[in-house]
C-alpha cells in the first residue's frame, strides 16, 4: 500500500471540500480514530467499504483510492472495458463480490484440508488398531477394518469434488 499516495489523495480532497477529518468521520460513519489511522498509513489492510464510504463525500474516484491501497491486482483482474463507466457504487459492489469469492475459495480449501487431516488421523488409528490386535489377542476383524476404511473413503469423497466456479463473480 502506498500510504503517502492515499494520504495525499484524502488530505487534498478534505482541503478542497473545506471539511475536517472529524466532519469526514461523521459523513462516512467511520470512527475518527480509524479514519486518522487510514490517513496516516497505520492501517495496512483497509476495508473496501471504508474506501467506498470515504470516496462519496470527498467525491474521489474509488479506482484511485484502490490503486493507492495496493488493490492493483483486483483492478487488473477486472478488464478496463468491463468496469469503465461503472459508478463508484457498482465498482465497490463488484470488488465486494470478488472479495467474497476469494473468501469462499479459501473456506472451501480449509474444509478440504480439515477433511484430509481427519482422514489421515482415522487411517493412523486403523493402522495402530491392526498392529495392536496382532500383538495382543484383541480381535479387530477384517469386517471391522473394511467398515472403518470405507468410512474414511466416504469422508474423502467430498475432497474429490471440484470447486463450484459458479461462485466466482460473473465479470471476472
Amino acid at each position: 500500500m502506498n500510504s503517502e499516495k492515499l494520504q495525499n489523495l484524502i488530505l487534498a480532497a478534505i482541503e478542497r471540500k473545506k471539511i475536517s477529518q472529524r466532519e469526514l468521520a461523521k459523513l462516512t460513519g467511520i470512527s475518527r480514530s480509524t479514519l486518522n489511522d487510514i490517513v496516516n498509513g497505520k492501517i495496512k489492510k483497509i476495508k473496501l467499504d471504508d474506501l467506498y464510504q470515504i470516496s462519496i463525500p470527498l467525491e474521489l474516484n474509488l479506482e484511485d483510492l484502490l490503486d493507492a491501497c495496493g488493490f492493483n491486482n483486483v483492478l487488473k483482474t477486472l478488464s478496463r472495458d468491463r468496469y469503465e463507466g461503472m459508478s463508484t457504487r457498482e465498482l465497490k459492489e463488484k470488488l465486494d463480490e470478488y472479495q467474497q469469492s476469494e473468501l469462499s475459495l479459501l473456506d472451501w480449501d480449509a474444509k478440504k484440508r480439515k477433511t484430509c487431516s481427519s482422514a489421515r488421523d482415522k487411517l493412523f488409528k486403523i493402522t495402530n488398531k491392526i498392529e495392536m490386535s496382532e500383538r495382543t489377542n484383541e480381535k479387530y476383524t477384517k469386517k471391522e477394518i473394511s467398515e472403518d476404511i470405507e468410512e474414511v473413503f466416504n469422508e474423502l469423497e467430498s475432497v474429490q469434488q471440484k470447486y463450484d466456479y459458479s461462485k466466482l463473480p460473473e465479470k471476472l
